[in-house]
């Protein structure tokens, strides 16, 4: 079993829980870093070693309010690496929840791109 991962958010840095048990991915709050990389790279990796065994079901909460260009590649990287996992035969359920409509734009966007339905939910992000 892989290690969980729980980071909380900071002001330009999003907020994180990975659970491998459960098949939980939670990102949320604002993701505006100097270094996307160095606050990716850690999903990225966590993501490779879960892909090895899934469960049946992996579900993403989405709830970052404010992203940049640099995170947005990342982003898409997240979710491609979803993709792999329902085309595999996997379950995967992506709750998109906005409070901007150009956020949920960009998530339509990416809903074409991993060719998977998203789940969108109008909310106070905080």
């Amino acid at each position: 079993m892989i290690s969980d991962i729980n980071y909380e958010a900071t002001h330009s840095h999003p907020g994180m829980s990975l659970n491998s048990a459960e098949g939980k991915i939670e990102l949320y709050g604002r993701s505006i870093p100097e270094n996307a990389i160095a606050v990716y790279k850690p999903i990225m990796n966590w993501l490779e070693n879960y892909a090895v065994e899934p469960r049946k079901k992996t579900t993403l909460n989405f709830k970052i309010e404010f992203f940049n260009t640099s995170s947005s590649k990342f982003i898409l990287q997240i979710l491609k690496k979803l993709e792999d996992l329902y085309n595999q035969g996997f379950e995967v359920e992506i709750n998109w929840f906005y409070n901007d409509e150009d956020i949920k734009d960009l998530a339509e966007d990416y809903e074409e791109l991993v060719k998977m339905e998203f789940n969108y939910y109008e909310a106070v992000l905080k």
